[in-house]
């Protein structure tokens, strides 16, 4: 049986990319996951090298020796 134009043109039809990228990425789960663990870890091994100049100040660590700015007694009147 002969198609008519509008099967033809829907065989030929290509999924848009962004659906073509969804496809891809399902079918290769697995390695996009492995992929992305290796770039996570490569990562947290050279930031200390890419950070050299990064500054943290002691004091910013030490959350025990906040002393409070505000005062109850100024608010309870």
């Amino acid at each position: 049986m002969a198609k008519t134009e509008t099967e033809k043109e829907t065989a030929k039809m290509k999924p848009r990319p962004i659906v073509r990228l969804g496809i891809f990425l399902i079918s290769h789960s697995f390695l996009v996951s492995v992929v992305c663990c290796t770039a996570g870890v490569l990562a947290l091994l050279l930031l200390p090298v890419l950070a050299k100049n990064t500054y943290i100040s002691e004091n910013a660590l030490m959350p025990g020796r906040v002393t409070s700015l505000l005062l109850l007694q100024k608010f309870v009147a």
